[in-house]
């Protein structure tokens, strides 16, 4: 057996997974990297940059075929992620192409109607989806939202404020999370598929401190009145179909900081290797090499602890406690060698112009959204 042999029989991921890798690193050494620039403040950019991907095939990737989809696994969103942070203009996008995890939701809960209403157009790239659930006194703690959707005949009228909203700006249809019963926490939590153009919605963008062409946004929905069928599987459903989600939205996060860790230590590597200091390559210091040994090791380490985790969700045993394991160690691990890369640069690595300064900025992101590390640790020690 040859090394690429027995690579492939460790690697977690399958080979149509892998051929979905190839595409989308051949899209974004193309369409991203060389761009990036130009994302920053222009959304119509950033709505031709999602034509495009629909164009590569890289878009619903897990819509079943019965909807013109190629009915592949949700994994395909964890490999999307882990190239867009071994990508430069990753740094300078933010969520961008993951935001289509919303197209799990759909699958998940829709209706067969709604299903075959919008998946041509995720699969073109031409609607764009995002999920406002986050308000300003309920981020980790999700069950603490106030927004409200109430019964009125035929239709439910939502009320309330939504931020740190991903994908927002540009967003076509919307999956809001609103209480149908306001006296209740998780069991009163409901979902709503909104189209953005519905009257009473309007929005606003937000400023992050890293990713400059982040499309983050703020929604206020005042007397937005939706159809009664808008509403996804019941009320006070929402909670169950979040924690599906959760699970695998976790994965990619670990994986798009896993990604940006292996960039950083590439990045950190090829400098060091020609920059001199005292006439002699930086690399050739003992403290240069026991960084890196330690770096390398570290993004190891991190490789096969999300391998592990995709074998258990493939296998149906991911559970609350290992999504909160993965989602805290892998960007708290990011966080250490992207820093310490950082540092081989010296005084550069502190420019703006810099990709290691770019990453720097967009990687402390990971241990905030979607739970914060303090909230993983509450949700490891409940297991225990």
């Amino acid at each position: 057996m040859n090394a690429d042999e027995s690579n492939a029989q460790l690697s977690p991921f399958t080979e149509e997974e892998e051929m979905y890798r190839r595409t989308v690193r051949a899209f974004f050494d193309r369409e991203l990297d060389p761009h990036a620039d130009k994302f920053i403040g222009d959304l119509d950019y950033d709505r031709a940059f999602w034509r495009k991907a629909g164009a590569a095939g890289i878009l619903g990737a897990t819509i079943p075929e019965a909807y013109g989809g190629p009915e592949a696994s949700g994994i395909c969103g964890v490999v999307l992620s882990q190239e867009l942070g071994r990508s430069v203009g990753g740094a300078t996008v933010g969520s961008s192409l993951g935001a289509d995890i919303a197209t799990h939701i759909l699958f998940a809960g829709g209706s067969d109607v709604q299903k075959r209403k919008w998946a041509p157009g995720i699969l073109s790239g031409e609607v764009t989806q995002c999920m406002p659930l986050t308000e300003a006194d309920a981020g980790s703690d999700a069950t603490a939202i106030r927004a409200t959707a109430i019964r009125d005949g035929e239709h439910y009228v939502i009320n309330g404020s939504k931020i740190y909203v991903s994908n927002g700006n540009k967003a076509h249809l919307l999956y809001v999370v609103a209480k149908t019963d306001p006296t209740k926490r998780g069991a009163g939590m409901s979902m709503f598929l909104v189209e953005a153009d519905t009257p009473g919605v309007s929005r606003s963008r937000m400023t992050p401190m890293g990713y400059p062409a982040y499309d983050l946004a703020a929604f206020h929905f005042h007397d937005v009145r939706v159809p009664a069928d808008s509403l996804f599987l019941g009320e006070g459903k929402a909670l169950g179909i979040l924690m599906t989600t959760f699970a695998l939205d976790r994965l990619e996060i670990a994986a798009r900081a896993l990604g940006e860790a292996e960039l950083a230590f590439q990045l950190a590597l090829d400098f060091v290797k020609v920059r001199k200091v005292f006439g002699q390559p930086v690399f050739d210091f003992q403290n240069t090499q026991f960084k890196l040994a330690e770096m390398k090791t570290d993004i190891e380490v991190g490789r096969a602890f999300l391998h592990d985790a995709i074998r258990k969700y493939r296998a149906g045993a991911f559970s609350i406690a290992d999504a909160a394991m993965t989602k805290l160690w892998i960007p708290e691990m990011s966080d250490r060698v992207i820093d310490n890369a950082l540092q081989m640069f010296g005084g550069s690595g502190f420019m703006e112009e810099m990709p290691i300064s770019k990453l720097y900025r967009a990687n402390r992101l990971h241990r905030l959204y979607a739970g914060t590390s303090e909230i993983q640790k509450i949700a490891i020690a409940r297991a225990l």
